[in-house]
């Protein structure tokens, strides 16, 4: 039995072997996710980590804008439980206006998130990035039985309610347990006119083997998010005059979006001997989405002042159908069936789907001086996708009729393969104080799109995209204990993000695909760490130098666009984090970073981090919205039954973007958005107060009850999480005069709660 332990507890460092990481890394505990309101996600729950910014439109559970170090979401690799949760056709998450309602994992189905940024060792990189890497634990059942039944009622009609029965280890079964959770939640949203609803399941199984050496585990999520938002900020003189929550009423201008999301992962672990573990999972994921748009064709003119949806049809497409269509395509004629083009073409409706499968192997040997880690992830993803236009949302699909298939990623099916495998060693030396981490991974993927007969064809007819890439990706890391509490660490390592699929585009000789290759990072980092009983702190600096970035001219009047990587970025860097327990009842959180993103010579990008706006940038412009400051600061109180937390943040004022004149000579500079160093967002300060009780029951099967109060933006600050200048668009052109838009943050939000546990 002796033995046995021993082995256990060698078992566990593949658990929580984090001390002597040489990587920066940040852990959010199931005490902070548990204690979050109903208004925070998974996302929002990241600013409490060094560098991380982070802003959403809506309560609850969404896609948002985020930035890790500068590096844009779509750039970073999400896993749950180590399995990629972002999409392999284009190479991340976050897309704009892409399944922005709900998400693949909500903040009730979760028990931990480990963030990674920069490069992780190849263990924890998932696939995929250029900046970062945020693992995302799923709740697992424990050992004894209880169910909890839940309701919150917070501020704009948000109500929350749901179940979780947890079996406990169920009789005859030699181990099994499972737990299941089923949650709905509503809101109105703080910005008018923007409601959702949304539907979070989970069931989850552990089924030990080998006297629990050894496990077999079942995770299936099931997610739906049904809501509306706002496709771009609103003028800031509308804001003015109607107030800072304003939104135009939806029988003027709507952005719906309903999202499926399905997740399974089936894994096994097999303890072997002391010295070899074997283990691999297998991955099912599907997504669906459908995305509609509608504006009020009275504001789809030149006159009116302002952009009222900036997904209406018209100002996108122009005169599409009838005797603009030589090819007789696209048959619909919207000027005869509803009077004029703008009237034909107020509405449009989006369908899209993907389904990825996947086998992420692993084999951990632990020898004397060294742990060595060999895995791997093989895995295809396929996606479809169709697009239609017509005067309402309550439209016709006929392909051929009102299809609008482009070569925009817009229409056709799109399937990409990944084999990729890495092989990682830790190498302990010189008494165990010296901890050498040498790893590579080597990508392969392998992609097609097939094309239908769409609008944009050269000649008008069907096609097929296709290529494939390569990457070798080197890590090393050193970590030394200084002594047996300080650990001085520093780390290389190359990431590659793999192009979009919907960046590949047909080649002028009309057979040939011209694509993108990866975009790079080689990322450095140092620091220090100390760990102790009752302190935790960690000092690190950083600089990421990303080469070949995606670029890309799009021509509004043709529809095509020209992909290249010719990009290049720079993110350096400092972080501080700590965390002090100064009694068993008190303890005090805290983090500060300071970011200089820059762009290194000029090339047409995406400038916003929502990557909403095609613009153009300069070499030594910073990257907008990227805030060179933010921290945190919190205090935390737990006795008895009673918890207890207020913390502050700080983000810190970032530089925002603005639209060059129409008149501009260089076509690629007309009308281009640009980083506008001289106008920075204002910063802002914000307080977060959460408190529960927990009051023991103890009669018949009620165990506990426990109330809660959540209190986000306690001050209830006003101020803009997102700011901008650009033109109204329509007829493929910018007309009026330059005007301010913004994003409004979320004010104060008051959420009570109230949980039963029975037993």
């Amino acid at each position: 039995m002796v033995k046995l332990k021993e082995i256990k507890k060698k078992y566990q460092k593949l658990l929580v072997g984090e001390r002597n990481i040489a990587s920066a890394m940040s852990v959010i505990t199931p005490e902070q996710i548990k204690h979050a309101s109903s208004s925070e996600n998974i996302y929002s729950l990241l600013k409490r980590t060094p560098s991380v910014n982070e802003y959403q439109q809506n309560i609850g559970p969404g896609t948002p804008v985020l930035t890790v170090r500068g590096v844009r979401m779509s750039q970073l690799a999400q896993t749950l439980d180590g399995i990629p949760m972002t999409s392999l056709l284009s190479g991340g998450e976050g897309a704009y206006l892409n399944n922005n309602i709900g998400s693949v994992v909500a903040t009730g189905q979760i028990q931990g998130i480990h963030v990674y940024p920069g490069v992780a060792p190849p263990d924890r990189g998932g696939f995929a990035t250029v900046g970062g890497t945020v693992n995302y634990i799923t709740k697992q059942p424990t050992n004894k039985f209880y169910t909890d039944l839940f309701s919150k009622i917070g501020s704009f009609s948000t109500d929350v309610y749901g179940a979780q029965i947890n079996s406990g280890i169920i009789p005859h079964t030699d181990g099994l347990k499972v737990l299941m959770r089923l949650s709905q939640t509503q809101t109105a949203g703080y910005i008018q006119n923007t409601p959702a609803r949304y539907t979070d399941f989970l069931f989850s199984a552990v089924k030990p083997y080998d006297y629990g050496l050894s496990k077999v585990t079942a995770t299936v999520i099931y997610n739906r998010g049904n809501g509306y938002l706002i496709s771009a900020p609103l003028p800031t003189a509308q804001l003015n005059k109607y107030g800072i929550f304003y939104n135009v009423p939806l029988s003027e201008a709507s952005t719906q979006e309903v999202n499926n999301y399905v997740t399974a992962i089936l894994g096994d672990s097999t303890y072997i001997n002391r010295h070899l573990v074997i283990g691999g999972k297998l991955y099912y994921r599907g997504r669906s989405s459908t995305f509609s748009a509608y504006t009020n064709p009275a504001y789809i003119n030149a006159s009116y002042p302002y952009q009222v949806n900036f997904n209406a049809p018209y100002f996108a497409y122009g005169p599409l159908g009838g005797p603009n269509n030589p090819n007789n395509y696209f048959s619909y004629n919207p000027e005869q069936v509803f009077g004029s083009y703008t009237a034909g073409e107020a509405a449009q409706l989006s369908d899209q789907s993907s389904e990825t499968i996947g086998f992420a192997p692993k084999i951990s040997i632990f020898l004397p001086y060294n742990d060595i880690t060999i895995g791997g992830l093989i895995a295809s993803e396929n996606n479809k996708a169709n697009q239609y236009i017509y005067g309402t949302l309550n439209m016709p699909k006929i392909n051929g009729y009102n299809s609008y298939t482009g070569t925009q990623g817009f229409g056709g099916e799109g399937h990409r393969e990944v084999y990729s495998g890495y092989i990682q060693d830790k190498i302990n030396i010189l008494d165990n104080r010296l901890h050498i981490e040498p790893g590579v991974t080597i990508t392969g993927v392998s992609s097609n799109q097939f094309q239908p007969v769409n609008i944009y064809a050269s000649p008008n007819n069907s096609y097929n995209l296709g290529n494939y890439d390569k990457e070798i990706l080197p890590y090393l890391g050193l970590s030394y204990d200084v002594t047996h509490k300080v650990i001085a660490y520093a780390s290389y390592g190359k990431g590659a993000r793999f192009a979009p699929i919907a960046d590949y585009i047909l080649g002028p000789s009309g057979s040939s695909t011209v694509a993108p290759g990866p975009e790079t990072v080689n990322a450095y980092e140092a620091g220090v760490r100390y760990v102790g009983k009752h302190l935790y702190l960690n000092f690190d600096g950083y600089l990421q130098n990303m080469h070949g970035m995606f670029s890309f001219y799009t021509n509004y009047l043709t529809g095509f666009s020209q992909y290249a990587n010719v990009g290049e970025e720079q993110m350096k860097g400092l972080e501080f984090s700590g965390k002090y327990l100064i009694t068993p009842d008190w303890s005090v959180f805290g983090s500060a970073s300071y970011t200089k993103a820059t762009y290194m010579n000029s090339f047409s990008a995406n400038d916003t981090p929502f990557e909403g706006q095609y613009g153009y940038v300069f070499a030594g412009n910073p990257l907008p919205a990227v805030p060179n400051w933010l921290a945190n600061l919190g205090v935390n109180y737990h006795r008895g039954g009673f918890h207890g937390e207020i913390y502050g943040s700080y983000t810190g004022s970032q530089p925002t973007t603005y639209d060059l004149p129409p008149t501009e000579t260089n076509p690629l500079l007309a009308d281009a958005t640009v980083p506008n160093a001289s106008n920075y967002l204002a910063g802002y300060f914000l307080v977060n107060l959460s408190a529960s009780y927990k009051i023991p029951i103890h009669k018949d099967h009620l165990q506990s009850l426990t109330v809660s109060l959540n209190v986000d933006n306690l001050l209830d600050r006003h101020y803009y999480v997102h700011y901008y200048q650009s033109y109204k668009e329509y007829g493929f052109n910018a007309v009026g005069q330059p005007y301010d838009q913004a994003y409004p943050g979320e004010p104060r939000f008051i959420e009570v709660g109230l949980s039963g546990r029975f037993s």
